[in-house]
């Protein structure tokens, strides 16, 4: 398994005459039960080029168990509505934090820090409201 790569899912509501609104749903897997979720930041800074990048944050806390775990992290963000170029657009996810490189010279502390892995997905294949974000769809099964 690889550990601190994202797995995202996107959702995204349609209105008309208004940019599309877009969920985000991230997954990541930690080696151990001791990582949480610490926020986003939202980055449109190459929205004209029809990209936007979110960082999703990881924080290693001194409070909780800190057992050799498999730990999934999970973030769930209402990221807005977003104009892309076009309508259709590419959310680019990277995962930063709390996380450093496996030593490969023997010590830790000659290793700098390392972020965790990037996904990206495309809006054209974005979910829509009646997957499992909308309440609904939880009750089809019955």
């Amino acid at each position: 398994m690889k550990f601190f790569q994202p797995f995202i899912q996107l959702a995204r509501e349609s209105e008309l005459d208004q940019p599309d609104a877009y969920f985000l749903h991230v997954v990541t897997f930690c080696p151990r039960s001791s990582f949480r979720a610490n926020g986003y930041e939202p980055d449109s800074s190459q929205l004209s080029e029809g990209k936007y990048i979110v960082r999703v944050k990881l924080l290693q806390d001194p409070n909780l168990p800190d057992y050799a775990y498999i730990t999934p992290v999970v973030h769930t963000l209402a990221l807005g509505n977003i104009d892309f170029p076009g309508g259709e657009g590419i959310v680019e996810v990277t995962v930063i934090g709390d996380i450093l490189a496996t030593a490969s010279s023997g010590t830790r502390d000659v290793d700098p820090p390392k972020t965790g892995g990037t996904s990206s997905t495309g809006t054209t294949g974005s979910d829509t409201p009646t997957k499992p974000i909308d309440s609904h769809s939880l009750n089809t099964f019955f």
